[in-house]
């Protein structure tokens, strides 16, 4: 334990002396928060998805993304100049490795989980729609770890199987991807099938779970024009399986490719 703890230290004294920390997992959930906000306050009609209940499940499953982005160069960084291979002669294991990676990232993850929450309860007072208690803000952290989970250990699978210019480039897609069919600020309740198509990956469950929380409503009515809430009874069993099902696979083809990689280095 004491390996991993040290382990850890370094990866994260690495991660806050990165400047791109700072201006992506901090400076960019930040900005699109009050970006879409600027965009309520001038629009001619209510944008359901744009009002904070909505908005920050969305921006917080968006912004794990460049987590992924942060885990494959510090990853891939470390396979370059030879880190990695030096610490594989060394006494720790598989699972120190992985820990001492996935752990750092975790934390950063939950400081962007507050970060949104407080801006959500500031633009929630400011345009008086309110934002949810805060026995629920720590619920929605807890529902969104397994998609921060995810996307760290997409980064990390990234990182160990392609090299420093690669895996970020790969990276890449998956940001962009879970940007177009997280539903993060597109209504795909409205687009029928491309929902269902959504819902096979795990960034839009992660929101629709997110939503049901902090009970935001859909951005289309029912038959007798009401704007219903997003509800658990719906898809949320599914979703739930759907999330965990990711997670398992991520989890065990991390562990794989971490202990691969060790015993090639060896």
């Amino acid at each position: 334990m004491h390996k991993t703890i040290l382990f850890m230290k370094r990866n994260l004294k690495e991660m806050v002396r990165d400047p791109l920390l700072y201006v992506f997992c901090a400076g960019f959930p930040v900005f699109m928060i009050v970006m879409f906000q600027v965009i309520l306050h001038y629009a001619k009609e209510n944008v359901a998805m744009f009002q904070v209940k909505s908005l920050i499940p969305g921006v917080m499953m968006f912004s794990y993304s460049i987590l992924m982005l942060m885990a494959s160069l510090l990853i891939s960084k470390d396979k370059t100049s030879a880190f990695l291979k030096r610490l594989y002669t060394s006494p720790m294991k598989n699972h120190n490795y992985i820990l001492g990676y996935f752990v750092p990232f975790l934390i950063i993850g939950i400081l962007q989980s507050l970060i949104c929450i407080i801006l959500g309860y500031i633009f929630g007072a400011a345009t008086g729609y309110g934002f949810i208690p805060f026995y629920k803000s720590l619920l929605l952290i807890l529902e969104m770890l397994p998609i921060m989970s995810i996307n760290i250990l997409i980064g990390m699978i990234l990182a160990t199987l392609l090299n420093e210019k690669s895996a970020p480039a790969i990276t890449s897609i998956f940001i962009s991807l879970s940007g177009v069919i997280g539903g993060a600020w597109m209504p795909l309740d409205a687009m029928g099938e491309f929902e269902s198509f959504a819902s096979i990956f795990p960034f839009y469950p992660s929101v629709y779970l997110g939503r049901i929380i902090t009970e935001a409503t859909h951005t289309i009515p029912d038959q007798n024009g009401n704007f219903l809430y997003y509800s658990f009874q719906d898809r949320g069993l599914l979703f739930v399986l759907i999330l965990f099902g990711y997670l398992a696979i991520f989890s065990i083809l991390t562990a794989v490719l971490f202990n691969k990689r060790l015993k090639n280095d060896c």
